[in-house]
């Protein structure tokens, strides 16, 4: 009966986390946030107190409340009283990226719940939740073995109703209280979080307003506009390229290796090289230090020798699964 209740609470959680995609990509669905929010931190607890169960052989006194005397917690239906999710992350000692990720979702959820919903709740909804899927999947398959990516588990790539501003130039004094409080709390978060174990915090949007004649292969995201139209409610918002990129090579290496302890640095490096990893965009780019530094690696694909790379969180997630594989084929 345990290992079933293990089980029955994988399958719950896997539902919970379709369902609150199913809804958030649904067109024109009012409180889609609010659900969201709800399904996918539900998600969350039942997969953590399946991993608890597992972890405990099984023993379902491990995901229940005892009081000081060790007397066992009934709830008001008096069925037991099982541990709540902040309570299952510390158990777990979950990394901070997905503790901070689902605290702040939790935040979200709460105060859209009691309070309101505006458009900068749409886009943290959009960015976090984008973050928290991606750890979820990692986890779910790295503690049982599930791959749901069968289920098309994603957001939607790009929503055009959102409202794509990065914390800082959203004009917080328009902001009720409740909400400049949530924003300012999420921001910090973001600030102190980095990249652990192929886990994020948050996935940043990145979108550059472009004319139909000046298409380039440069932009993250190219949206074709008719210079002619009379209305379009879109904003340029130019990235520097540190903070598309913002892990420097030493960086990179020392979260690796958090990781993969038995990595070497030589196998770092071979594994960049071998898998050109630094002329890929998604995971690298060089930081020129000239101009005619970046044109002549335009024109002929050659770098300057001293010219460094920078790589984003994607490229830590990418290299954290593929080295270990790398490092059994050698």
């Amino acid at each position: 009966m345990s290992k079933q209740t293990t089980i029955k609470l994988i399958e719950n959680s896997i539902a919970a986390s379709l369902s609150a995609i199913e809804v958030y990509n649904k067109p024109n669905f009012p409180y889609r946030n609010e659900i969201f929010c709800i399904l996918i931190v539900n998600a969350w607890e039942l997969l953590f107190k399946a991993r608890i169960l597992v972890s405990n052989k099984d023993n379902l006194s491990s995901i229940h409340v005892f009081d000081n005397k060790g007397k066992q917690k009934f709830n008001r239906n008096n069925a037991p009283l099982t541990i709540e999710i902040y309570g299952a992350m510390e158990l777990l000692k979950i990394p901070k990226p997905i503790e901070k990720n689902i605290s702040s979702l939790i935040d979200i959820r709460d105060t859209s719940i009691h309070y309101i919903s505006n458009q900068p709740i749409d886009y943290l909804v959009y960015s976090l939740g984008a973050a928290c899927l991606r750890n979820y999947q990692k986890c779910i398959k790295d503690w049982f073995d599930r791959d749901l990516l069968e289920y098309n588990f994603y957001i939607m790539p790009l929503g055009f109703a959102h409202g794509f501003k990065a914390f800082k130039m959203l004009d917080l004094d328009k902001e009720p209280e409740e909400i400049k409080r949530l924003i300012n709390a999420i921001s910090k978060n973001q600030k102190e979080s980095q990249p652990e174990d192929g886990f994020v915090f948050n996935c940043e949007i990145q979108i550059n307003l472009v004319s139909a004649k000046k298409i380039t292969e440069e932009t993250d995201l190219e949206v074709s506009v008719n210079p002619n139209a009379k209305e379009y409610i879109f904003v340029e918002k130019t990235q520097k390229l540190t903070d598309r990129y913002p892990i420097s090579s030493d960086e990179l290496w020392k979260a690796l290796h958090k990781a993969v302890p038995n990595m070497k640095q030589t196998d770092f490096y071979k594994f960049l090289k071998e898998k050109k990893v630094r002329e890929n965009e998604k995971y690298s780019s060089y930081n020129f230090r000239f101009k005619r530094h970046e044109e002549l690696y335009k024109k002929t694909g050659k770098v300057t020798n001293g010219t460094p790379s920078l790589y984003n969180d994607e490229c830590v997630a990418y290299m954290t699964q593929e080295m270990p594989k790398y490092l059994k084929k050698k």
